[in-house]
């Protein structure tokens, strides 16, 4: 009690207080290091426009250090929670918790957004600047106050307030269905082939499926099920579509001389089934490509 006390009151004396006095509503308690949480808030683009002199003051190294904390936390909350799920389960769940769009949404609610220091320009740009000072946030607050003050911020601010785990875990990223729909943006033939299917030693299933592109093969992928292996497959297809570039000039010189009539196909055993019915009003461009892979 007197401890915080005693911070509270050094707090009031410090310079430029009301952002940290601001941040106890956030954080639940007084900082010992209010430098470093004037430096998470702290955008590059700041230095760039002359409003921060210092140009090591940024929050960069924070947002680097806080990623790594929070994937730990997320990781042993999870781990936790879910004990009778497999590593995949949690991996996936994870990923949703740290994805870009979460991390924004949950900046953006804490208010987190009102103590960035950056260019004006930033804040109408469509970016990730707000999860990226939640994670410097993290960064802070770890240094400051060490790694269980940081899983608590994260278990009962973060998680406790602001995440649905249960629902969020239920959520899928329908990478099939966006691949589906980048093939009929550019009028390319794409099919879902059952490469093999066996059981394993516990006499689960196990299916494996090839994403074809003509006759050149996209992505791969396992699952429990068709559904799953096609969504690992459609993932790995997707990452390729972007990253690779022997697999963009395939992609060039095919659309020079595809058929304007684009069909999806999928084969089980090697035998041809109707095409898949998909919404042909419905467009995948690049940019939403790109947001799916930032959604793993």
């Amino acid at each position: 009690m007197l401890k915080e006390l005693y911070k509270k009151i050094r707090l009031l004396l410090c310079k430029n207080k009301e952002p940290y006095s601001s941040l106890y509503k956030i954080l639940g308690f007084y900082p010992d290091k209010p430098d470093l949480y004037q430096q998470a808030f702290i955008h590059k683009s700041a230095i760039a426009e002359g409003i921060i002199e210092q140009p090591w003051r940024n929050n960069e190294r924070l947002e680097f250090l806080g990623d790594a904390i929070l994937s730990s936390v997320i990781a042993d909350i999870l781990y936790i929670k879910f004990q009778n799920k497999r590593e995949g389960f949690l991996t996936n769940t994870r990923s949703k918790i740290v994805q870009r769009e979460t991390l924004n949404r949950v900046a953006m609610e804490l208010g987190l957004d009102k103590h960035i220091v950056c260019a004006k320009k930033m804040h109408t740009h469509g970016n990730d600047i707000y999860g990226n000072v939640l994670e410097a946030l993290i960064g802070a607050i770890y240094l400051d106050q060490g790694y269980k003050v940081c899983h608590k911020f994260v278990s009962t601010v973060i998680i406790g307030k602001y995440i649905n785990i249960d629902k969020l875990a239920r959520k899928e990223v329908n990478f099939k269905s966006a691949l589906i729909e980048w093939s009929q943006k550019t009028k390319l033939d794409i099919s879902f082939n059952l490469v093999e299917s066996f059981t394993d030693e516990e006499s689960n299933p196990i299916f494996q499926y090839a994403v074809m592109l003509g006759e050149t093969q996209l992505g791969i992928g396992i699952g429990f099920s068709k559904k799953e292996a096609q969504q690992n497959a459609s993932k790995m297809a997707i990452k390729k579509i972007r990253k690779d570039p022997a697999t963009q000039e395939i992609i060039a010189n095919l659309k020079k001389s595809s058929d304007p009539d684009t069909t999806v196909s999928d084969e089980a055993n090697g035998k041809e089934q109707q095409p898949e019915t998909v919404d042909s009003t419905k467009n995948m461009d690049d940019q939403q490509l790109e947001k799916l892979l930032s959604e793993e």
